[in-house]
């Protein structure tokens, strides 16, 4: 059996389900739900075979992992036919009626990528012909975006296509064991040591932790947003982070507080559409002025930003042995944008803003992370798990995050 190195993200993922508790190691799995369009082919059989055939496209989908002596994960391909690929991803047919019982429960349901491959798939049902695709992979496979291109694939699969192998993560792999790999992976990791440094240090607080979440919906349709954004000269994403940081000035008092944005590490043609997990967060110190115009900000921030997103790309070890040296920096808020870009299908009339509060499921990961998803709409969903952040506490973050991002259209929800 013939084993490769693991690349940089899939070792990142590795480490974080390595610190996960006995039976939550499911906190690893993503879900996502695949609409079948109109004009598909109706039959089952269709279905199950262009899911087969994106496994052989891409082989992060048929890769297991074998741990050496050094605890180091090794990627090993399955030279499995498109039968036998077949049978480890069908799990069945269920109705799509269905749907929100069979994810909530097969998202809790462990995948073992040392033992199996690292996603399965139902097939849902409307009157009996197929109309969705539930899948759930686990994150050594894939990310966010890696998932989209999974998802335009099958698509392209389904319709008839012919696509050929793709390049996956065993040759990425291979080229991050080369010196240019090296050299910015050193860089990144003098990067994380300055950042760390500056940053503000641990609050002293005895308060045990409350699991908060909540959903805000700001009802602010994507162009709307988007467009809100270009006249201020920066991306989207930046303008929810500097509104992210003058809310946190609010709630706290404090100017200065350390980030945590997630980078894609997705900046050039050849990893764009490479099926693994590419994401890491990287550390961004911000402490602007929070009576300074909004736009002067947000323009500060939009520099900082690509400045931190530059150095995404580390190694998870070294963060670990650069996180002790400086363990008593403040842990730090967690920024994730999700956003479709401009020209995705989306809504189109504003609705007023609403929060939907909840009880979180993972235990697991950052202590307070925020993720900002914009398919149709915009929605930023909060999770807390962190000293002196209970629920009245995280409704006057909201409340100041929504009054920030009230020149692009959003209005103050009832909390």
């Amino acid at each position: 059996m013939k084993t490769y190195p693991a690349t940089v993200g899939q070792l990142s993922v590795w480490r974080d389900i390595e610190k996960m508790p006995a039976g939550r190691t499911w906190e690893a799995n993503l879900t996502f739900v695949w609409d079948l369009p109109p004009d598909a082919p109706a039959e089952e059989a269709d279905v199950w075979r262009a899911l087969a055939r994106l496994a052989l496209r891409h082989g992060s989908l048929r890769t297991r992992y074998v741990v050496d002596d050094a605890r180091m994960p090794r990627q090993w391909l399955s030279d499995d036919g498109k039968a036998e690929l077949l049978e480890q991803i069908r799990q069945g047919t269920a109705d799509v009626a269905e749907r929100a019982e069979l994810e909530a429960r097969e998202l809790q349901r462990a995948v073992d990528v040392t033992r199996e491959l690292p996603w399965r798939a139902w097939l849902l049902l409307d009157a009996g012909r197929p109309a969705q695709v539930l899948v759930i992979v686990n994150h050594m496979a894939a990310d966010g975006a890696a998932a989209l291109v999974m998802q335009e694939d099958f698509l392209r699969l389904l319709g008839g296509e012919e696509l050929p192998p793709a390049p996956g993560p065993l040759e990425m792999a291979l080229e991050q064991q080369t010196d240019g790999g090296g050299g910015r992976l050193r860089t990144a990791e003098r990067y994380w040591r300055r950042t760390l440094a500056a940053a503000p240090r641990l609050a002293d607080d005895a308060c045990e932790p409350e699991r908060v979440g909540a959903t805000l919906h700001t009802g602010l349709p994507m162009p709307a947003a988007h467009d809100a954004a270009a006249k201020l000269g920066v991306s989207l994403a930046t303008v929810l982070l500097t509104a992210y940081h003058r809310a946190l000035c609010t709630a706290t008092g404090e100017l200065a507080h350390l980030f945590f944005p997630m980078s894609s590490n997705r900046y050039d043609e050849r990893h764009a559409s490479v099926v693994t997990s590419l994401n890491q967060w990287v550390p961004l110190l911000l402490d602007l002025d929070p009576a300074e115009p909004f736009d002067a900000a947000a323009t500060k921030a939009h520099f900082k930003s690509f400045n931190a997103l530059k150095n995404g790309f580390c190694s998870p070890d070294a963060i670990v042995a650069i996180r002790a040296e400086h363990a008593d920096a403040d842990p730090g808020y967690y920024y994730n944008p999700i956003l479709a870009p401009p020209g995705f299908p989306s809504e189109d009339t504003p609705a007023p803003a609403t929060v939907e509060w909840y009880d979180p499921a993972r235990t697991t990961g950052p202590g307070f992370y925020v993720i900002a998803r914009g398919l149709t709409s915009l929605d930023l969903i909060l999770r807390v798990n962190r000293p002196g952040w209970n629920r009245p506490r995280v409704a006057t973050f909201l409340h100041a995050i929504a009054r920030e991002l009230s020149p692009i259209g959003v209005d103050s929800p009832p909390i």
